[in-house]
This record gives structure tokens, sequence and C-alpha cells, in this order.
């Protein structure tokens, strides 16, 4: 038995509510099952329950065994005090809460075994996603969970981005280049770009953004990159910027052990991805930005203009180091993150400091209007039969992914739960 299992039998209503006895035999009756909680604490807040005559209103708590409430510590937490009813699969030890006993019900003998049996058949299926072979007969479902997934996807990345520059005690101007930084960085240098984001204001980078190689030097010299002794012109211009602009601003500077350059392609070098966030800062005016609409800002993305990339990284990846020339531009990949990983969670974050729903309007209409990304979960989901037609849907599947079917949250999901009921 699993406790999610419960879960879900509960709030769908699988039981026969009209017959339902405490461990000692006394009737309850159930009012209100309760608002699932997904977070901590309680699984089920605000039920009513009525036992003897009298009508309890708090929290419901589910369990396989009625013993796991001293197991999970609940006895040790005051936001389990006001649980009024404990369900359980097994009842093998009274609960007490407050010195009273907790109601219990037992549930082994009132679960439809022939629906258990089914969910478990869907539980054991071998593929990557448990419902990979009748998938495509829910699509509509299927549909309305992708769009879900993104939703979650998108809320969760802006939120994070809003909770880390608040953590930070960032100013709130320099949203908006943490959100570019955590999204070129990779999972690799994601920490450094970080780091990077608390010690620059973005502030001082737009009051400089009129002189290009004070904004390079900069960005270059705060993530720590200006300290070696190269005779080449651009690296000693860039240099002696940083030495002047650190001690007239007080700036403070990274190590540059913290960036990491092994296992990843040239391209993805920090240093060659800080040099075409200075070309984008360079060519992009936030205040004329954020009254653009989506797709003038893709359009906007996807015309960068590679001019705008120092002409020494023609045939450098890294300082000092020179290597085959090739035509400068913004890699495709740097672009899409720009996107997906950057703007959009900035707009959602925009949304929840300034209250305003029509950013995360805008967010939506960007990831319609752009083509569906190509990766071995989207791959997947091809062979599956699904095709996404935009990167809303790209996304939403592999959110979908990664925190439903990798864990097998069939009973979360709307296509999981239409195909148990088809049982």
């Amino acid at each position: 038995m699993q406790e999610e299992y419960l879960h879900y039998i509960w709030r769908m209503k699988r039981l026969n509510f009209n017959q339902l006895n405490l461990t000692n035999g006394v009737p309850v009756t159930i009012k209100e099952i309760g608002w699932y909680n997904l977070d901590a604490g309680p699984d089920f807040f605000n039920g009513t329950v009525i036992i003897d005559g009298i009508k309890w209103s708090g929290n419901i708590e589910l369990h396989i065994k009625s013993s796991d409430w001293y197991a999970h510590k609940h006895h040790l937490d005051e936001a389990y005090n006001n649980v009024v009813l404990h369900v359980v699969h097994e009842h093998d030890k009274d609960v007490y809460v407050n010195g009273s006993r907790l109601p219990t019900i037992e549930l082994k003998n009132q679960i439809d075994v022939h629906h258990y049996h089914s969910y478990q058949k869907i539980l054991s299926n071998p593929f990557k996603v448990a419902c990979s072979n009748v998938v495509m007969d829910f699509k509509l479902s299927l549909l309305q969970q992708i769009d879900v997934s993104f939703l979650h996807r998108i809320e969760r990345k802006g939120l994070a981005l809003l909770e880390f520059v608040n953590r930070e005690q960032i100013d709130k101007d320099s949203i908006f280049f943490t959100a570019i930084l955590k999204a070129v960085g990779g999972r690799v240098n994601k920490l450094p770009m970080q780091e990077l984001a608390c010690i620059l204001p973005y502030q001082l980078l737009a009051k400089e953004q009129w002189d290009k190689t004070r904004l390079e030097a900069l960005i270059f010299g705060a993530a720590g990159f200006l300290n070696n002794d190269y005779e080449e012109k651009y690296y000693k211009e860039l240099s002696h910027s940083w030495k002047l602009l650190k001690h007239k601003h007080g700036l403070l500077e990274m190590k540059k052990s913290a960036w990491k350059f092994g296992g990843i392609r040239p391209t993805s070098f920090p240093s060659y991805i800080l040099a075409q966030v200075c070309g984008f800062l360079l060519q992009f005016d936030l205040r004329t930005f954020l009254h653009l609409e989506s797709k003038q800002i893709i359009e906007k993305v996807n015309n960068l203009a590679g001019s705008f990339i120092h002409g020494y990284w023609r045939d450098h990846y890294l300082f000092g180091s020179i290597t085959k020339e090739r035509k400068l531009g913004f890699s495709k990949l740097f672009k899409l993150n720009l996107i997906i990983n950057g703007l959009v969670p900035y707009f959602v974050a925009l949304k929840h400091l300034n209250n305003d729903f029509s950013y995360s309007d805008k967010a939506v209409e960007i990831m319609e209007n752009l083509p569906s990304e190509s990766n071995n979960v989207i791959n997947y989901w091809k062979n599956i039969g699904f095709l996404p037609q935009n990167a809303l849907e790209s996304q939403g599947l592999l959110e979908l992914n990664n925190e439903f079917c990798k864990f097998k949250k069939c009973l979360s999901c709307k296509v999981g739960m239409e195909n148990l009921e088809k049982y």
C-alpha cells in the first residue's frame, strides 16, 4: 500500500462514506474531506466530520499505519495539534493528541481491491512513462496536464529568482541581470554566475553601458578573469579599466577558480559565455524592453548582432589562448536559454513583485511563439506519438517528465487518473 494511493481515494471519494466507522465502532460522518495539501503539514486542511452528533472541524491526516504518526514525529509538531481525524490503512496503535485519543478510521477492509490492483499494474509498467502505451488515448488530458505542468515550471523558476534576489539582498533592478546570468550559466557554472550577480550591481552596468570597454571590464573583472599578465592589447585595456572601476566603486571580485571549464565544450566556457552576455547587454535596453510585445522580444533576441561581441573572441574562448578563427555570433542555445530560462522567469518574478498578471501573460505568449526544443525527453515523447507544437508544450513535457513520470506520480496527473479510472 502507498500513502499516495490513500490520498487519491480520499480526495476522489472512492470510499463508501455512508458506512465508515471509527476503530472503536462509533459511526463517523464525513461532511467535508478537506483541501488537499501538497506542502508541509497535515494532508487535508479544514475537513469536517460528525462523531456522536458533534461536528468537528479541523485537519485530516492519512497514513499507512497509525503508528506512522509517531514514526513521522507528528507528536512533536504543533502543526498537527488541530488534526480531528486520522485515516489509516492499518490501525496498529492508538494515537493521542493533547492527551485525548485521536479518532481513527481503518480502511483495510474498505478499499476496492480491483481498483488498487489496477493502480499497481500501472506502476509496474517498465517504460519510462508508465502510461506510454496508452497515453495518446487521452490526448485532451495530456494537453491539459502539459499546460498545468508548464505553469508550475515557470512559477517555480520565477519565484526562485525572486527568492534568491531577496535572500541575497540584491537591488530589485538587478533581477534582470540575475535572470540572464542564471539562464546562460548552464548546470556547471550556474552557481558562479549567481555569485557574479550578487557582487556586480546592474545599476552600475546600466550606467556604464555607453562604453563597451568599461562594461566588459566590469563583468570580466568582477568575475576574476583579469588578474593575469597577458600582453594582448584588449586584455590590458580591460585590466586597466577594471582596476580604476573597482577602486572607484569599491567592487568585490570573484576567484577565477570558482569557474568550471572541465567537461564542457569551448563554446560553453564561462569566459566565452560572458563575452556573449556583454554583447547582449550592449544592445538590450531594459527600459524599452519591458514595453515590447512577445513577438518583438523573440525577434530582438533572434536578431542579436554578433558585431557587439568584441572581435577578440573571434579566435579566443579563453583569455591568452588563441584558437582557430571563426564567425562571431550568438549561439542558438545561448538565445534559447536567454529567453526560456532567463526572460520568461524574469517576467514571472515581475508579476509577483508588481502584482501585475500582464507579465505572466507575456511569458506565456513568448513560449507559445517559440518553436519546440529538441532533447532526449522531447524525442522520447515524439516516439510515443506526441509532437509538441511550441516551447510551451516542450517545457511542459520536461516538467511532466521530471516531476511526475520519473517518480510515477500518476495519481497527481490528469492522464494517470483517467487511465486508472478506465479499469
